[in-house]
């Protein structure tokens, strides 16, 4: 029996599948970057929930995401009584649609463009007993971030501290004993070229030996 102890963090409360970043007319609707491979999910959701950026730590969010603190804000509307939540909150929804690869969402209770300014950076989630099975050899990238990572000699490199998004493929940092960059990091693009096998149920990534990337 193996006393090797499991590292990797445990399941997240919630998966972020979107994050407003600009309100779109004058009624309340916002622009939402679409942050999930399944964007036909929004028109069968009745609610969402929005979190406060700082909800999820750095490694834990998309790394192509918007931070609300480079952001100079528009103030409140006057009289306006909401206040946007400082923990995830669910909404309801009042209507979606698609504008040019966005998504347009209405949620009840945010009925101007300047509330919706107050919003702007805050991630749109789901609970995670709520996501979408996923197909066949597909994954999510929380599933990833722990996960030792060998060589397809055997030789241990490390473990996958962050997945890097937002381009053509992900990438995997690595960091570890076996990384001998002096950065202190080994960037793996998630490509066939470089992981051979990533195996979630049995916890581990099998890379190309670095010394044979060319």
């Amino acid at each position: 029996m193996s006393d090797q102890t499991d590292t990797r963090p445990a399941d997240p409360e919630y998966l972020i599948v979107g994050q407003i970043v600009a309100p779109f007319g004058v009624r309340g609707e916002m622009k939402v970057n679409v942050l999930t491979e399944f964007p036909d999910r929004f028109k069968k959701l009745e609610a969402v929930i929005l979190a406060p950026f700082k909800t999820f730590p750095p490694g834990d969010a998309p790394t192509a995401s918007l931070d609300p603190s480079t952001v100079r804000r528009a103030p409140a509307p006057a009289g306006s009584t909401f206040r946007p939540p400082k923990e995830p909150t669910e909404f309801p929804i009042e209507g979606t649609r698609f504008h040019k690869g966005q998504l347009m969402l209405k949620l009840e209770g945010v009925d101007d463009p300047l509330v919706v300014e107050a919003l702007r950076g805050y991630w749109v989630v789901v609970p995670l007993e709520k996501a979408r099975k996923l197909p066949r050899g597909a994954y999510y990238l929380y599933q990833v971030v722990g996960l030792p990572v060998v060589t397809t000699e055997g030789e241990e490199i490390g473990t996958v501290e962050e997945v890097l998004s937002g381009g053509a493929n992900d990438v995997y940092v690595v960091r570890g004993p076996g990384v001998h960059d002096p950065s202190g990091e080994l960037l793996v693009p998630a490509v066939k070229q470089f992981v051979k096998r990533l195996d979630v149920k049995g916890g581990r990534v099998v890379i190309v030996s670095p010394s044979e990337w060319t």
